[in-house]
């Protein structure tokens, strides 16, 4: 009896769990617009992401980094870059 018991509660803290993780919802950090003159404290970049392809590109497109600095702390890194089709001739 006891055991039925037992495992009949850990079925169910399971489940209680598994419902609990599935409503979390993970906090996205907001864009930040870069400025030449800041100074960056960059640890480790996780991702680079451009609006449009850049090599097809005459002029600046947007572009995003997500970078973790040395405290840490996640940052979504908005800015601009110029396209290379203008360089190829």
């Amino acid at each position: 009896m006891k055991y039925a018991m037992l495992a009949s509660l850990m079925m169910f803290s399971v489940y209680a769990s598994a419902q609990s993780a599935s409503n979390v919802k993970v906090a996205t950090p907001e864009p930040e617009h870069y400025n030449y003159s800041e100074h960056m404290d960059i640890a480790k970049v996780i991702n680079i992401t451009t609006a449009e392809d850049t090599n097809n590109a005459c002029g600046p497109v947007d572009a995003h980094m997500v970078y973790v600095d040395h405290k840490g702390a996640t940052h979504d890194l908005q800015y601009k870059i110029f396209g290379s089709a203008c360089l190829n001739g």
